[in-house]
């Protein structure tokens, strides 16, 4: 018998089991950074997510607090953003909160029509949302009717912190037994208080689910969300997300933050994940999975 082949077969071995302890170590301290910066980019991405939708829900309050003068050149002037309880002479403010709105009526009483929101140098709705600059749609209709399409341009608009910028439409597209109304987010762009930049799109379907026999208050109007979006950093790093059907988002205008729903996400083309938004709460609360990492995580 060879004992010197056998003694050195015993090395071979031993070291074949050392480099696979050191690779599998790798691999595993790998897989767990990329679960990791999964975890934060995902908590990120609910941030431009709500930051985008807070675009439509401004179109929501801004057309209800107008809705009985869009046929004259004067607009309610006052705090505008949802549910302040200031009051203005003479004005309904059931719906407004801190903007100035400006109408441009190319012929007055007939569409299309030009609202401007400008929220100054920045002041804080009733629930809280600080906003400055201006958000300036074009709606070629009354917003929740049929057909109707908006166009949304961001003037150094920057809410709770975080600057919106790229191409915002609305569509509405209703029908006699369903109001929904279709978002799109192409080229966006949101800056952090840090002033790091990341990319942002969607398109998002609003699903009016309550709130349809109260068309002239949009504060019990509640909405099923479905579609996707996607998010990425300067670095490469990216996010897309997709709503789970059979838990579709849940969003009342009179909630700040989504209630309720699972997003499934993939970070980076390889690393699962989802975000559960709780079951139906008003509160800033979701929960972030991936792998063996559950993280609670607060929405702003």
């Amino acid at each position: 018998m060879n004992f010197r082949f056998i003694k050195k077969a015993g090395y071979l071995t031993a070291l074949l089991a050392v480099i696979c302890m050191a690779s599998c170590k790798k691999d595993s301290s790998s897989s767990n950074t990329a679960n990791t910066n999964a975890v934060t980019l995902s908590d990120s991405s609910t941030v431009a997510d709500n930051s985008y939708y807070d675009v439509l829900n401004n179109a929501f309050v801004g057309f209800a607090d107008n809705s009985t003068v869009w046929s004259t050149s004067t607009l309610h002037s006052g705090k505008t953003s949802t549910f302040s309880t200031e009051a203005t002479e003479g004005v309904n403010t059931a719906n407004l909160s801190c903007a100035i709105y400006t109408l441009s009526d190319t012929v007055p009483g007939e569409y299309p029509k030009t609202m401007t929101m400008d929220f100054g140098t920045g002041c804080t709705s009733a629930d809280g949302i600080l906003r400055s600059g201006k958000l300036i749609y074009l709606f070629s209709g009354p917003l929740l009717f049929p057909g109707t399409t908006a166009s949304v341009t961001f003037t150094n608009y920057v809410v709770n912190g975080y600057g919106l910028q790229g191409s915002y439409s609305i569509t509405n597209n209703s029908t006699q037994t369903a109001i929904s109304i279709t978002t799109t987010v192409t080229n966006g762009i949101i800056t952090d208080p840090n002033t790091t930049n990341y990319h942002y799109s969607h398109n998002r379907t609003y699903t009016m689910i309550a709130g349809s026999n109260t068309p002239f208050d949009i504060s019990d109007d509640v909405y099923s969300i479905t579609g996707n979006s996607s998010f990425s950093t300067s670095d490469g790093s990216s996010l897309v997300w997709t709503i789970v059907p059979a838990t579709p988002l849940i969003k009342a205008v009179s909630c700040r933050y989504i209630s309720q729903g699972v997003v499934d996400f993939v970070y980076n083309q390889s690393v699962n994940g989802s975000i559960d938004f709780g079951n139906g709460t008003c509160d800033n609360a979701a929960t972030i999975t991936v792998g063996n990492i559950q993280k609670p995580i607060t929405l702003r």
